[in-house]
Parts: structure tokens; sequence; C-alpha cells
């Protein structure tokens, strides 16, 4: 039997770095393909080592590696792809160990047969939950729609429910402590910018990092915090301890790339958190796209945003433009290579510089200081809703976000209860002056209109003072004992 397919499935468009395994779909031909990684798959389909090849799986795998290429095609994220192909190797390769069908004719019973294995997961063995067998299913059900051209869902014809959500909270106490973690891991990143100065990233291993709270994390930048303990022979031992001294005596990108990486992670963030940008545009600023202009003590940068079809300007402030004058001064000390343009230079060992970073150097630091790590697009989010807040001019705030008032509204603006409460308030009296009397209490009617028995001595309705209120046929009066005691009170002091 043919042990190569003629088709090719893999994805030539993509960039991969210089050690990363291409993707390719082949694998998922060959019984037991999907459990190899990727890497050992190849060399073993190369040197026909693997399996049988499956005919019948071939028109089912073709289709769904023809709808990846058109969700890049479309633009579609990296990530987003990348996503759905783990997804598939992992339905592969549980169905070649239950030795059930994977042809368009089969898939949908397989499909059924797996929900009811992801089910089995979390009620009975308790090892996922509700929310991640959901999106799974959810996810691979959309990929074998999209294949066998059905209007109705796989995951409809399953007991895999949409858990229920508890909704977004926008209470005061929720905003509160919601800003408390932005504040927090602000200062985390402060801590650590200050901390990775150039002096103490050239100097003797481990690089201390001082936080405010207290707390002190070592950096050993790759090297073990303190050799092996092991039989070696004395020979090894001290061949062992020279290439410790040597690693950690030079001072160069190779050895201290950990450590730079961090800092480098925690400005970008810092840079992100201030101007606003997104994080493609910012990970991808180069020193020569970085044009300022000197703008209200502060600058002007200027790059271009797809989105709105033409120059943006981002603006740092006058606060932040010390910190980021010294974080240029450090990069440009470690990276005076004129050849690394990128504003931002993360040290990717062989894997793409186009690919937005996943902050792995600060989530290990967060997860050891137990201290939540705010993405940036959450950083951007809390940005935009404090500056609401604060302004309450949502035009203002849109040009300062870099959207218009439709996006800053639909898609970034939160609610907020207390907002809302003043909102309606301002409304109501600009539009519905019967509900605001000069009294306390309502109004049913805006027209002084005295009651039938009112005193002599008492004051004449007039919409305008409140004591004329009190005798006003118009006028609802608050059913509360307090207010009781209030009237009492003020009737006693005006006869005294």
């Amino acid at each position: 039997m043919d042990k190569q397919p003629d088709t090719d499935l893999s994805f030539p468009m993509l960039t991969y770095g210089k050690t990363e395994t291409p993707w390719d779909l082949k694998p998922l031909l060959y019984l037991g393909g999907a459990a190899l990684n990727k890497k050992s798959a190849a060399i073993k389909i190369a040197q026909n080592e693997i399996g049988d090849l499956l005919i019948d799986r071939i028109e089912l795998v073709q289709r769904l590696h023809s709808n990846l290429v058109d969700d890049l095609a479309r633009g579609g994220s990296r990530f987003s792809v990348e996503n759905k192909v783990q997804c598939l190797r992992r339905f592969f390769a549980w169905a070649d160990r239950e030795k059930l069908g994977l042809s368009l004719d089969s898939i949908s019973d397989t499909f059924l047969r797996w929900a009811d294995h992801q089910l089995h997961r979390m009620r009975i063995e308790r090892s996922v939950s509700q929310r991640t067998i959901y999106d799974t299913a959810s996810l691979t059900a959309t990929m074998f729609d999209n294949v066998l051209n059905r209007h109705a869902s796989l995951i409809k014809e399953t007991r895999i429910r949409k858990p229920r959500g508890k909704g977004k909270l926008h209470t005061s106490q929720v905003d509160k402590q919601n800003l408390e973690e932005s504040f927090t891991f602000g200062n985390l990143l402060a801590d650590v910018c200050n901390g990775l100065t150039l002096e103490a990233t050239r100097g003797p291993l481990p690089v201390l990092v001082p936080f405010r709270t207290g707390q002190v994390l070592e950096q050993w930048s790759h090297l073990p915090s303190r050799p092996r303990a092991s039989q070696q022979s004395a020979a090894m031992a001290r061949m062992s301890l020279a290439r410790r001294t040597a690693w950690e005596s030079e001072l160069s990108l190779r050895t201290r790339f950990p450590v730079l990486n961090l800092r480098i992670e925690a400005e970008l963030l810092m840079f992100i958190a201030q101007t606003g940008m997104n994080l493609q545009q910012a990970h991808t600023l180069r020193m020569d796209q970085y044009h300022y202009t000197s703008h209200l003590d502060g600058y002007q940068v200027r790059s271009y945003k797809n989105r709105r079809q033409g120059e943006v300007i981002f603006e740092i402030f006058s606060d932040y433009k010390d910190w980021f004058e010294r974080y240029l001064k450090w990069r440009n000390a470690w990276f005076s290579d004129e050849s690394e343009t990128q504003l931002f230079p993360l040290i990717r060992r062989s894997r793409i510089d186009g690919i937005a970073p996943q902050f792995t150097c600060l989530t290990r630091i967060c997860t050891s200081l137990k201290i939540a790590l705010v993405r940036p697009a959450k950083l951007r989010g809390t940005r935009v809703n404090w500056l609401l807040r604060e302004t309450l001019n949502p035009k203002q705030t849109a040009e300062l976000a870099q959207h218009s008032v439709e996006t800053l509204i639909r898609v970034y603006a939160d609610p907020h209860p207390q907002l809302a409460m003043v909102e309606i308030t301002r409304f109501h009296q600009q539009t519905d002056p019967v509900i605001s009397p000069p009294a306390p209490g309502s109004c049913v009617q805006p027209i002084p209109e005295p009651i039938s028995d009112i005193p002599d001595e008492a004051s004449k309705p007039d919409c305008i003072n409140a004591a004329g209120c009190l005798f006003c046929t118009h006028h609802r009066d608050i059913e509360s004992e307090d207010h009781v005691w209030s009237l009492s009170s003020f009737s006693s002091s005006q006869t005294a």
C-alpha cells in the first residue's frame, strides 16, 4: 500500500522558525499518527515507518485542511488555526485508540461518542470543567459542520450544554477589585523594570529583583541555582564548574536573554498601558518607524494603523517620558547592533519574530508571587473604562483610544451602575421636571394649586419655594417616619 498521499496537507503560507516543525495534517491519515508529536510524525512518514495509510480518511482531512487554509487566507489568527489543529489531533488520537471510523460518513457518529466521553470525564472522572469541554466540543463541532455543510451544529445533538455564566458584575466593589489587580500588576512591572538595570543584568548571577512587597526573586538566567549533586569524577566536576563559571562570566545575549526578555516584556506591557496601542502593533514597532515630536512635555508617536487607514498619533505623556527614555538607553546598550531594529527586541531563540509574545517570563514571575497577570487586552480595556469614567466624555475617550465612538461603546465600554444612575437622573431632570419639585417627594403636575383648607399663614404654592409644596394639591410627600419627624421638627421651629 502507498504510504505517501499525493495531496499536500501542509501550510506553506506560514512562516516558521529555524527549529520549528512545519504544520501538516498528513499524520491524521495514518493510524496512530495523530498521537505522535509533529517532528516524530514527519520523520516516520518520510521513512515509511508509520502505520497504514487509511484511504477513507483522505476526503475528510482534505476538506478540513482546505477550511483551515481559507481561515488563514481571510486573515484569521495563526493562534486560532493552531488551536483548531491541536483539537483535531486530540480528536483523531482518541478515535484511533477507540478504533472508531474517521470518514465523511462516520465522523458524525464518532463525534457523538467522543462528546459522551467528554461528559464522562467531567461528571465521573472530574478531570475537566464544563467550560473546557463546551469550548473544545463547540470548536470541534464547528469544523465538522463546515466540512459536512450542516445547517444545524453537531453539538446540538449532544448532551453538552453551554455553562450558565454569572454575567459581568459591575458593582463598585468589583470595579475596585479590578482596579486593585491592575495597580498591583502595574507595581510589579515597575519593580521588574527598576530591578533589571543595565548594571544588574551585566552583574554576577543571580540577578536579584526586589519588589515593594519585600519579596526578592533570584534570576539565574538559565543557570541552575546550585551545581548538580551527582557522583562525578574530580575531572568531570572541574569541567562542570568551568562551564558554569564561563556561562556566568559571559555577558552576551546568548547567556543573559532570560533576564533581558523579562525586562522587555515588562516594558512592552508598560508601553501598552500608557499609549493604548494593541499588542500586535506594539511588539512589531521598529526603531526606524519610531518618529516623535515634542508635545506638552511628552512625545507624539506616529505609526500606521490599518483599521483606520491612516496615520495615528500615540501620545507618550510627560510622566512616562523619563521612564521611556530610560528604557531606550537600556535597550540601546544591550542591542547596539544596527541590524536589530525592533523597539522591543525579544530574543526568540529560533522562533518567529512576527508572532506576538505570550509573556511567559512574566507569567512565571506572577505565578511565584501569586499575582494575577493582566494581559494587554485587559490592560487597554481598564485604561479605556477608567478614562471614560473620569472624563464622562465618550468622544474624547474614543479619540485617546484611537477608536470611533461607536466602537468604544460597543466593544470596550463596560456598563457601570453608578454612572448609569447619574445619567438617568440627569436625563429625567432635563426631560421630566415633574419628578424634580423644589421640596422632597414628587409632583404629579407642575401647576401650583393650593389645597382647599390651606392655612392663611402658610406659604402659597409657586413651584419655586419648597415650603409651598407642602400645601399644593399636586405634591406627593415621602412615606417615611424620618420624613414625618423632619416635618414635625420644621413645624416646631417655625412656631417657636
